[in-house]
């Protein structure tokens, strides 16, 4: 497995054990689909203030993000901003901003925790 994805399970592991994560997840259950070029599909399923991590692509994601392999890694390590990498087409968006906003959320109050 590549890197994005083991950063990824990682994030899902930490974001059910840290109070803010576990805070912004309450009551959102929603599907962040992933397509990273050189390491493939995989989503996070936030449900019941859960988040876990799967292989492969999901039927309904809520949002999708794609683009390369070395701009999710550069987010994943906080070197590379995320709304910065956005709004310079770095990477694409599909679907609900308002869930991606969220997400990012969630991915903040872990990064915080560490």
């Amino acid at each position: 497995m590549g890197r994005v994805i083991e950063a990824y399970k990682e994030l899902a592991k930490k974001a059910n054990e840290v109070a803010e994560a576990k805070s912004a997840m309450a009551g959102w259950n929603n599907v962040v689909q992933f397509v990273v070029e050189g390491e493939g599909e995989f989503y996070l399923k936030f449900e019941n203030g859960a988040a876990t991590f799967h292989e492969g692509k999901h039927e309904k994601p809520n949002v999708t993000l794609k683009g390369p392999e070395e701009v999710f890694y550069k987010m994943m390590t906080r070197e590379l901003d995320m709304t910065r990498a956005y709004f310079a087409k770095q990477y694409t968006i599909e679907g609900s901003m308002a869930d991606a906003m969220k997400f990012g959320r969630i991915g903040t109050a872990v990064a915080k925790s560490t």
